[in-house]
């Protein structure tokens, strides 16, 4: 990764509206994306790291089109660098699908699986982690966050599954459990 690469991603992770998706949820993903990537029987990417580190990279909780940005973002500064359009386009793609976290290619599934990998911690880490984010949402008032958290989670249920690794898999019954306690109100 080139060194301008690097300081700029790093400068924007260490935004000050970021409480979780800052540097220690990219050192998260990154490991939990190695994890997911082995269990496949593969070997994490360049493609897939740089997808880690450009998936929140633009980052405002008012906007709707973060992921789209941040693949904006990946596009332009690796062409800079020289990356052959083939391995950006990869990068892109997988930026895009952990918008909805659905994977349309192989190599994004041990990258959303990295991403969700927080829906599965026991309770009060789960806890950690959604106080954390409501922080991000301040302009958003308690009823528009406890209702736009419950639809969003109801969606997450009616997925025939969340996860979509071997490595995942172990996280799909902990992290059902948690998301149908913090619809049940228990938070």
């Amino acid at each position: 990764m080139a060194k301008s690469i690097l300081l700029d991603l790093t400068r924007r992770y260490l935004e000050p509206h970021r409480r979780y998706h800052n540097l220690q949820h990219i050192a998260h993903m990154l490991e939990g994306a190695d994890a997911a990537a082995r269990s496949q029987g593969k070997t994490l990417t360049d493609a897939q790291i740089f997808a880690v580190w450009f998936h929140d990279a633009i980052y405002d909780t008012a906007a709707h089109d973060n992921e789209e940005k941040s693949a904006d973002l990946a596009v332009q500064l690796l062409t800079e660098q020289g990356w052959p359009a083939s391995q950006i386009e990869f990068v892109r793609a997988i930026v895009l699908d952990t918008k909805e976290h659905v994977p349309h290619l192989e190599e994004s599934k041990a990258v959303i699986d990295a991403d969700l990998q927080t829906l599965a911690l026991p309770w009060a880490g789960y806890m950690k982690i959604g106080n954390l984010i409501r922080l991000e949402y301040a302009q958003v008032s308690d009823a528009q966050w406890t209702t736009g958290r419950t639809q969003f989670f109801q969606s997450w249920l009616q997925r025939p599954r969340i996860f979509y690794t071997p490595w995942g898999d172990k996280f799909e019954k902990q992290a059902r459990e948690n998301l149908k306690r913090t619809i049940a109100g228990e938070v």
